[in-house]
């Protein structure tokens, strides 16, 4: 699949400030946009779960049974929750929010005595790791637009509308 996101770096253009993230040479204004270190802005490295968490919504309960049907291989939600102790209706639930995720297969399956029950398989972890990168960079475009709009309004805010001039000076 290519070279891991997590080779990925963060860019500035030295000209007009955007940011960028990827690998290699990023261009911005015509010249090569420069590398931004972890100690440049100053926060700290995220832990799994705190990433599973904030951009995925996923709880340490969610997070334990995606490591159960990736152990385990394919199994039901009665047979998962019998494995983690868990009332098989939030097993149900968190189990559709991690298909809903990419993290886990759901197929259904027909029983030969009839009915039909749903069976949760693990995704390659190449493919997991793939879709849950590109819902991160998802999250990060709108979380940028969310910070940009509040600089715009802070700005706006600290304008005065009849005159233009700006009431104190601004650094972004």
């Amino acid at each position: 699949m290519g070279t891991p996101p997590s080779t990925a770096e963060t860019f500035e253009c030295p000209s007009c400030g955007n940011l960028g993230f990827g690998r290699g040479e990023i261009v911005c204004c015509d010249r090569p946009m420069e590398r931004v270190t972890d100690a440049d802005v100053g926060v700290t490295q995220p832990d799994l779960d705190e990433v599973m968490r904030s951009i995925f919504g996923m709880s340490e309960t969610e997070l334990d049974i995606c490591l159960c049907v990736m152990e385990g291989g394919e199994q039901t939600v009665s047979e998962l929750a019998e494995q983690v102790e868990y009332d098989r209706s939030v097993v149900s639930r968190h189990l559709n929010h991690l298909a809903d995720l990419g993290v886990v297969d759901k197929h259904r399956r027909l029983l030969k005595e009839g009915g039909q029950v749903y069976i949760y398989a693990p995704k390659d972890p190449d493919a997991v790791r793939h879709a849950l990168a590109g819902a991160f960079v998802t999250w990060a475009r709108e979380a940028l637009s969310l910070i940009d709009s509040l600089s715009r309004e802070k700005t706006e805010a600290m304008v005065d509308r009849e005159t233009q001039d700006a009431q104190w000076r601004i650094y972004l």
